[in-house]
């Protein structure tokens, strides 16, 4: 495959302060070649390495510094590998603003043992133990650790910092503001495609400070005339909460973003919201692909997270997703396993079930909403829910 790269083979590194990467010392060869005439600085030229140069065969190329990215990086660092992630943003920040992110905990095996096997050690901030799930005319309340929460954003304790951290004491080498292409990476995690998306998520941050949720509980309201085929959330944060809008219909940021707001006015979330006020914006593209383990690999590049479709196809949970392909694109690099076949292992038919189901939740209307909770009854249990999730076949 051609490049547009340059051909040396100066190490990439992330120069603290100004977002930029920059070569860092090279074994005397590869010094020598590099003369003044080539009119710029050994110190801050930024440089590409082509992949699968003999030079640097330990040295792995990662496109995209989000949650799959990260994951990938951490795993092959921690395995001796010598890694470079290029990040086309000039920090480091999830693409939807900072914003509650929830693991569901729906399955036989618990969510965070599930992740602490793909090398995911992280504790959440909380555990949800009430979700309370409306329609237009029904309530219900799942009782049950059915939500494990964790930050994403710039604060120190957020999902994506503590992975950069440990990245880079590892010694991962970061490029901010360097885009490569992401078939010129060994693995690519840039997130949905620009083109492609086919989930919205639109909604605000607000401060807890003046806020009735309390944080061991979750609300989602099932409505087309709030969120077309999806759900709005109310999710509990630690200094500020999230509220949004998910659709899988209206896919126009300022359209679903006007339905979200309109619901401020609906009584029980406006009490939810009580005195707080609004932080930022939170604007999510996501994108599944109906069978993202048939492409998973692409001209040799490894396709983890969105930049593959792998998200939740049901409710929009890529973060499961982004962790576990994260590390299996790492194992495959690492062990030359296939990873369409690590992936088979983990999900079986699991994307196939969830796309036929998130095709009967396109034509809900607000009635089978209604009797979708009612069925529920006012309370139940998780271990009751997750008996009925059994037939629906996911």
């Amino acid at each position: 495959m051609s490049s547009k790269y340059p051909t040396d083979t100066g190490l990439p590194v992330d120069v603290a302060g100004d977002g930029t990467c920059a070569r860092r010392a090279t074994p005397e060869p590869l010094t020598r070649a590099l003369t003044p005439s080539r009119g710029a600085s050994i110190l801050t030229q930024p440089i590409f390495l082509r992949r699968g140069s003999p030079s640097v065969a330990e040295l792995v190329r990662v496109a995209g510094a989000g949650l799959a990215g990260l994951t990938a990086a951490n795993v092959l660092a921690t395995a001796g590998r010598e890694v470079v992630v290029y990040e086309r943003k000039s920090r480091l920040l999830p693409s939807s603003g900072p914003h509650t992110e929830g693991i569901r905990n729906y399955r036989p095996v618990d969510a965070l043992d599930e992740l602490r096997s793909h090398g995911f050690d992280l504790k959440p901030f909380a555990t949800v133990q009430r979700t309370i799930r409306r329609s237009p005319q029904f309530s219900n309340v799942l009782w049950g650790r059915a939500h494990y929460l964790f930050l994403r954003g710039r604060e120190e304790h957020t999902v994506d910092q503590v992975l950069y951290r440990r990245a880079k004491a590892a010694g991962v080498q970061f490029c901010f503001a360097q885009e490569i292409e992401p078939t010129d990476a060994d693995i690519a995690a840039t997130g949905p495609p620009q083109d492609r998306f086919n989930v919205l998520g639109a909604g605000y941050t607000f401060t807890a400070k003046g806020s009735a949720l309390q944080r061991d509980a979750a609300y989602a309201l099932f409505d087309n005339e709030v969120a077309p085929s999806g759900y709005l959330t109310v999710t509990p944060g630690i200094d500020f909460h999230s509220i949004y809008s998910v659709s899988w219909k209206d896919l126009i940021f300022e359209s679903l973003l006007a339905r979200t707001q309109h619901a401020f006015e609906i009584p029980w979330i406006k009490n939810l919201l009580g005195e707080s006020r609004r932080v930022s914006k939170i604007h999510g593209r996501a994108y599944f692909a109906p069978d993202p383990i048939a492409t998973a690999e692409q001209d040799g590049t490894l396709l983890a997270g969105e930049a593959g479709g792998f998200q939740d196809a049901v409710a929009g949970f890529g973060f499961r997703y982004a962790v576990i392909t994260g590390s299996l694109a790492a194992r495959a690099v690492l062990d030359g396993q296939d990873y369409r076949d690590l992936l088979k292992r983990v999900f079986a038919d699991e994307f196939h079930r969830a796309n036929a189901f998130r095709a009967r939740l396109n034509q809900a209307t607000n009635e089978d909403y209604d009797r979708m909770v009612a069925e529920l009854g006012p309370e139940i249990t998780l271990q009751e829910y997750a008996r009925k999730r059994v037939p629906r076949g996911f």
